[in-house]
């Protein structure tokens, strides 16, 4: 029965995937009223805490512990090669730099960083 109840969660993420990229696909961004801004605000909140809750039950073997840590190295190494492209595309194209994107890949390499020196000392 777990395993069901893992299933259907990753469902539901995909779900939600589905309904923010079709929302976005489907309204141009500069239409949107505030309802609209306000709901799909809504769905990517709680997109964000169900994401950050994904995989983080208890393991009961090796093998889910190594697919987690797997699957959240992709994810890393995923948004780390989104962002830059956004901030390439931005000095080559626009010859603008939006902050906030350059702070979060700084944010994801410093957490990662951080977090391999302090996994290493830990005894």
């Amino acid at each position: 029965m777990p395993r069901l109840k893992i299933l259907v969660y990753y469902i539901i993420l995909f779900v939600l995937i589905a309904l923010i990229a079709a929302y976005l696909f489907f309204k141009p961004m500069d239409e949107m009223s505030m309802p609209a801004m306000i709901s799909i605000s809504m769905v990517l909140v709680l997109y964000s805490v169900l994401i950050s809750l994904a995989g983080e039950i208890k393991s009961e073997d090796e093998r889910e512990v190594l697919h987690r840590n797997l699957s959240n190295r992709v994810a890393t190494i995923a948004a780390t090669i989104f962002i830059s492209g956004g901030l390439i595309y931005q000095i080559f194209v626009t010859h603008h730099i939006d902050w906030w994107l350059l702070a979060a890949i700084i944010i994801i390499n410093l957490t990662k960083i951080t977090s391999l020196i302090y996994f290493h000392y830990k005894k």
